[in-house]
């Protein structure tokens, strides 16, 4: 079936070299005019693969995902696809727009791209081994089903979009957009953790105190609720309400979930990065690059791809098979020896307009927006 095998090519980016001669895309009747192909749609990423940029990730996911974790990925896809509410495809293409998920892209891709290093640089930077070797195992080993449960309930809260928009700098009235996450670091430091260190610090002993039995979030929601200014909230006010939602939900049964699942994880974090190469990366990352810049210069809308991500993690949360591959793939792209190759073509990725034409297309498979009328 036309229809399936795309959907499954799109949901594993392998169609870029191993589907990409079978572009099959002339319609039985002639398209209206504004009508895009599939080879329109798939344009930008047939000339990455073309250029040989996806041949890594493609060699990943062929390879070394055994059969029944390709078809768990496939079917992932497939069950998110098919657990969207009405209207939400057609809203695909613009997802990726710069008010959309384009406004976390920046933050994203300046993550990953310095993990596996550059050879071309001047000096050569080598990869941070130690901080993959951490990423790899937090991906593989830490996020469980109950992690997933907690997540779509938080993506799924009416007070979660608008703490994002918030941290990435929407209705700001500050000069430029910051992103907000660099001014919580400075109230951190100013409250006693100064520099790299004292924020792996901070971190351990955060992680320390969730995993252990019986953690209460609320001392920590109250002494983050006495450094936020009641006039103007900013970006520490939508910290605290993103934690109030994950924390403590609308009953006790949400505080409890909540519970297990973030001592499993805080655990299952000190036990694979005692040394907190993750949260060492994470500072590098915030105070280092300049996001302002990469920013989008209008506010952000963060709900329709919060939603997208609800029905995710759904899916994520409900099927271990689904998760066992998601989490499997993860775990092999960062891992030092594949994340070399690997990342640097998914930064690739990112980066490009291909994406945009993947969601469109996705859309035009759901909606088929130039199908003649009966």
């Amino acid at each position: 079936m036309r229809v399936g095998r795309w959907l499954a090519c799109a949901a594993i980016w392998a169609w870029a070299s191993g589907c990409g001669a079978e572009y099959d895309s002339a319609p039985p009747d002639p398209p209206r005019s504004h009508c895009k192909t599939i080879d329109e749609r798939l344009a930008p990423l047939a000339k990455i693969a073309e250029a040989g940029k996806t041949q890594h990730i493609a060699h990943v996911i062929r390879t070394r995902l055994d059969p029944a974790s390709q078809k768990a990925f496939v079917q992932l896809v497939l069950s998110v696809a098919d657990a969207l509410p009405a209207g939400t495809a057609e809203k695909l293409p613009q997802l990726l727009a710069p008010e959309g998920i384009g406004a976390i892209l920046p933050f994203i891709v300046a993550l990953l791209e310095t993990l596996p290093g550059d050879p071309s640089a001047h000096p050569p930077l080598p990869p941070q081994v130690a901080e993959l070797t951490a990423f790899s195992a937090v991906a593989q080993k830490c996020l469980t089903g109950e992690l997933f449960v907690l997540g779509a309930r938080v993506f799924r809260d009416p007070r979660t979009a608008p703490a994002v928009d918030a941290l990435l700098g929407a209705g700001s009235s500050s000069a430029g957009q910051v992103l907000s996450l660099g001014n919580v670091l400075n109230s951190l430091q100013q409250s006693g953790a100064q520099g790299r260190k004292g924020f792996q610090t901070l971190v351990a002993n955060l992680a320390t105190a969730l995993s252990l039995p019986g953690f209460d979030g609320r001392p920590l929601l109250v002494t983050l609720d006495h450094l936020v200014d009641a006039e103007k909230p900013g970006a520490l006010g939508a910290l605290r309400d993103l934690l109030v939602v994950a924390l403590l939900g609308n009953k006790p049964a949400d505080e409890d979930q909540a519970r297990r699942a973030l001592q499993a994880f805080a655990g299952c974090l000190l036990r694979l990065d005692p040394d907190q190469r993750i949260a060492g990366h994470l500072y590098d990352v915030l105070v280092t690059i300049d996001l302002q810049k990469r920013m989008p210069a209008g506010p952000v809308q963060s709900e329709p791809f919060l939603t997208l991500l609800a029905y995710s993690t759904d899916v994520l949360a409900t099927q271990p098979a689904a998760t066992d591959a998601w989490t499997q793939l993860l775990g092999l792209v960062l891992r030092p020896d594949v994340a070399v190759e690997a990342l640097p073509e998914l930064v690739d990725l990112l980066k490009s307009d291909a994406l945009t034409g993947v969601f469109g297309l996705l859309g035009d498979l759901v909606t088929q927006p130039c199908k003649p009328k009966s």
